[in-house]
């Protein structure tokens, strides 16, 4: 929660927690369902990373320390691990 107030410089007042099964490539409807979740605003986390990407970060495919949101296969291949197996 640290994280996220940091981020938007306040507590948030609702947060979802959605569990993904890494047995398949589900970026792509990740990133809309997201995308639809933060249209007013918000930041979102994911298992690969501690970064709290914004919408536009999540949409125009940024970089934070060598992963984009919700990147598993990426960090898979330099950790050998991420989220669930």
């Amino acid at each position: 929660m640290a994280v996220l107030e940091a981020a938007l410089g306040y507590r948030p007042t609702w947060a979802v927690q959605i569990d993904v099964s890494w047995r398949i490539d589900g970026a792509a409807e990740v990133r809309h369902l997201v995308a639809l979740l933060l249209a007013a605003g918000g930041v979102a986390l994911d298992d690969c990373s501690a970064h709290p990407w914004t919408p536009q970060e999540i949409a125009s495919g940024a970089v934070n320390d060598g992963l984009r949101f919700f990147d598993s296969r990426t960090y898979r291949e330099l950790s050998g691990e991420c989220g669930h197996s």
